[in-house]
């Protein structure tokens, strides 16, 4: 890559929406990125259990030129996710003793009400119930972790 194609990826990475470009040709490796300002965006409001994956922009560098293509987005089924989450600060077991089954692992179904895990907070036990019937798509502490108050412990949809 050449000084004025270099600088000409730059120029368009500057006009460009685009934070972060990875370009690696041949030999040649150039990893070029910029802050972007924050905008405000006056859009509807995202429901707090909805989930959205968006890709960003691509450039992609042919010989000479740099041409930018449109993000995809990829989004969850209708069906809303929700997470069971700590009712308080404390040390979360997700087994009931370090033998035993986990609780829930994902993919399993759960009903409202079944025990998912406990946390411990001043040496009690206290058995966490699910909030809803669904399927664990996630489990997102580890076994033994502090938990804040409120901290998401397992997504179920």
């Amino acid at each position: 890559m050449e000084y004025t194609e270099l600088l000409q990826l730059i120029d368009k990475l500057d006009q460009s929406t685009v934070a972060y470009v990875d370009f690696k040709q041949a030999d040649t490796h150039v990893i070029l990125s910029k802050e972007v300002p924050h905008q405000e965006v006056n859009e509807s409001p995202v429901a707090p259990n909805s989930v959205t994956n968006a890709a960003l922009p691509t450039v992609e560098a042919n010989e000479g030129s740099v041409t930018q293509t449109e993000p995809q987005t990829a989004s969850l089924p209708d069906s809303a996710t929700e997470d069971v989450v700590s009712p308080m600060i404390g040390v979360v077991y997700l087994q009931e003793t370090p033998d035993s089954e986990p609780y829930v692992q994902v993919g399993d179904r759960i009903n409202k009400g079944d025990v998912v895990c406990i946390v411990e907070a001043m040496k009690l036990m206290n058995e966490i119930h699910s909030p809803v019937s669904g399927i664990v798509t996630e489990i997102l502490v580890e076994n033994e972790a502090v938990v804040e108050y409120n901290q998401p412990l397992i997504r179920v949809i």
